[in-house]
């Protein structure tokens, strides 16, 4: 059996990133959260709330160029923390990044429409 775990998030920074360094190596560990929308069915809306790790350059980057309100794609593999609190298993499931894709926004606040795919291929590229 194979095993796949991979998620695509597109939504709007919550918080402006927070920047860590672990101790030791240096290696930068970057938080935030990411509020993602999603219709239920044609009259309601629900956000959802997802907390975004990235780690190393990544993180860093998140860092620097990142501020709360942002629209965002993240790409990345969910991941579960587990650990215990008050003599109570706590969990919590979030994102570890991997890769992230500024989107722009109109100058009228609303997002743009995603493009028609491209024809910029000819025939010949097809391999059968």
């Amino acid at each position: 059996m194979g095993f796949f775990n991979k998620v695509v998030l597109l939504g709007n920074l919550t918080r402006n990133p927070e920047v860590r360094y672990i101790p030791g190596n240096d290696l930068a560990v970057a938080k935030f959260g990411l509020a993602v929308n999603s219709k239920r069915n044609k009259d309601k809306e629900e956000t959802m709330f997802i907390d975004i790790v990235a780690f190393g350059k990544l993180g860093e980057v998140f860092g620097e160029y990142l501020t709360k309100g942002m629209p965002l794609l993240v790409e990345g593999r969910l991941s579960q923390n587990i650990w215990e609190q008050e003599g109570q298993k706590r969990s919590k499931h979030e994102v570890i990044a991997s890769n992230i894709q500024f989107v722009s926004v109109r100058k009228d606040g609303k997002q743009p429409e995603t493009p028609a795919a491209s024809d910029d291929f000819s025939e010949d590229d097809i391999p059968f």
